[in-house]
């Protein structure tokens, strides 16, 4: 078991590529804090989770926390440092989206977008990466880029500004926490066949436009996406930091044709 004895905060983790994440790292041994802002979800998760067939049975906590409210993200952090007396991993996978063109993106709305995708992963690294340090823990961190991070897309201006934010804030964290043994990647899907994703996508038409300009001809999968995590975030990655590791089916690769 790659993650036996480790004790993990996974975000965004009500659904999709968070709870499969969360479910990845519980089948390798670790003991993980479910976060979410959306209550009813992340208990129903939670609950889902803790029948995983696993012996020892699932340890699995959850708490509920809006990732641009600092006030939350404090709360949140001690609540979770609390339930495993520390945190070994950290998966900043929780992130938000909305379709619209850049000259109709309300200042709110880009706020909102910054604060939780980019702001969010910020304000909870800086916390758990502080007490990691206090504690001579040397752990990993696991942002969530996305390929829209590395290359631009039309509709998406907000959503691209902060997961390119990400990149480069998983490559000064890796810098700077390299010394205390910390290491900090990320992940940059491209199309995966998530409830986010498909809520931002118009109609069949365009998934099939799409996946015809990835090399692979099809969508990712949740449990794809989850095993790249579980890499960068095991021993396995030991000489891994400050990279962000695409999973695209090779769809950038194929920049020239799209």
């Amino acid at each position: 078991m790659r993650l036996k004895g480790k004790r993990a905060l996974v975000t965004g983790a009500a659904q999709g590529i968070g709870l499969g994440v969360a479910t990845r790292f519980l089948q390798e041994g670790a003991s993980v804090i479910l976060l979410d802002v959306r209550t009813d979800e992340l208990a129903a998760a939670a609950a889902e989770l803790q029948q995983l067939d696993i012996d020892p049975r699932p340890e699995v906590r959850s708490v509920v926390c809006d990732l641009s409210d600092p006030s939350q993200v404090e709360q949140a952090a001690d609540f979770s440092w609390s339930c495993f007396g520390g945190i070994d991993i950290l998966v900043n996978n929780a992130g938000i989206a909305v379709r619209e063109t850049f000259t109709s993106i309300p200042l709110d709305r880009w706020r909102k977008i910054i604060d939780v995708n980019l702001n969010g992963t910020f304000m909870l690294s800086q916390n758990i990466c502080k007490r990691m340090i206090e504690a001579d823990i040397q752990g990993s961190v696991v942002n969530m880029a996305s390929k829209n991070g590395l290359a631009g897309s039309a509709m998406l201006a907000h959503y691209n500004a902060s997961k390119g934010g990400v990149v480069l804030l998983t490559q000064s964290m890796a810098v700077d926490l390299a010394p205390y043994g910390i290491r900090v990647n990320a992940v940059a899907p491209g199309f995966i066949d998530t409830p986010l994703d498909r809520k931002l996508k118009e109609s069949q038409a365009e998934t099939l436009v799409l996946t015809e300009r990835t090399p692979m001809r099809r969508l990712g999968t949740i449990e794809e996406t989850a095993n790249a995590f579980l890499f960068l975030a095991s021993d396995e990655a030991s000489y891994i930091t400050g990279t962000t590791l695409v999973v695209d089916g090779g769809h950038l690769a194929n920049a020239g044709d799209l």
